[in-house]
């Protein structure tokens, strides 16, 4: 009877390995769709960073026509990686894009290169939209972000979460407006240095600010450098939310240990 089960015992490793040999073959395709993720990720990122001082240099030196049709290229190669995936993802990917793209075609056929200036407008326009949507629609963007990362988030972060998705939309309303009033009514040279230069210092200046105020409101730290200083200077345990930190810290870590048994020596039996 022992035999018996140590036999089926056996067969199942035997099937169990054998299952995760043959799932081996497969990473090279998952590698292969990462890769194209991680490219189009960088063409687009390219395509952002480096618009305003491509738009710059082009309005002195070539025509409305071939700057779009260099600003095409690039945003459709970009484009061409994430065409992956079931029909719904592709239109999704499409519509996401498209008044982008009807942007630069537009200012191609009107010659009017004022049209070019707007499309930061455009991206910052849309991501306030879809913060400000998460605001009513639920969760907050932010919540969604935090849930990326620690997927069991606690309750007391919760109403952080949505006044910090209501900064962002106050943050990027403003950067619509401040871009849309320099494409109309200022210089190419002011749209160029808030557009490449102040509105990334200003999203950085942001996004350290947050990441201070949050340290310092939950006191919740991991092994870091800054989470090291900021444990020196704020200590968890002084403030009320500290403490519901590291409690929330002590069941993770229990969580993470799992139920201890007191059998773990004794030799298994048939």
């Amino acid at each position: 009877m022992c035999a018996s089960r140590n036999l089926e015992r056996t067969g199942r490793v035997v099937r169990s390995s054998s299952e995760l040999y043959r799932g081996a073959a497969m990473p090279p395709a998952r590698s292969t769709n990462r890769t194209r993720q991680v490219l189009a990720g960088l063409l687009q990122g390219g395509f952002y960073l480096s618009y305003p001082l491509i738009l710059y240099l082009a309005h002195t030196r070539l025509s409305t026509a071939r700057v779009g049709g260099i600003l095409l290229a690039l945003y459709g190669a970009s484009l061409l990686l994430r065409l992956r995936g079931s029909t719904g993802d592709l239109w999704l990917v499409v519509r996401q894009h498209l008044p982008l793209l009807a942007l630069i075609v537009a200012a191609i056929v009107l010659a009017d290169r004022t049209l070019l200036l707007l499309l930061p407008m455009l991206v910052s326009l849309y991501l306030f939209g879809t913060f400000a949507r998460s605001l009513s629609r639920g969760p907050p963007m932010i919540e969604r972000f935090a849930r990326a990362i620690e997927e069991d988030l606690p309750d007391f972060t919760l109403p952080y979460c949505r006044r910090v998705t209501m900064i962002w939309c106050g943050f990027l309303a403003a950067n619509t407006m401040v871009v849309a009033g320099l494409a109309f009514a200022a210089p190419l040279s002011w749209w160029a240095l808030y557009t490449g230069v102040l509105f990334y210092g200003l999203l950085g200046a942001l996004l350290v600010l947050e990441f201070c105020v949050r340290k310092w409101w939950f006191r919740h730290y991991d092994q870091g450098l800054a989470d090291r200083v900021f444990a020196r200077l704020f200590p968890p345990e002084n403030t009320p939310n500290g403490r519901r930190s590291l409690a929330y810290a002590a069941r993770r870590q229990a969580d993470a240990a799992g139920p201890t048994s007191g059998s773990a020596g004794t030799p298994a039996t048939c």
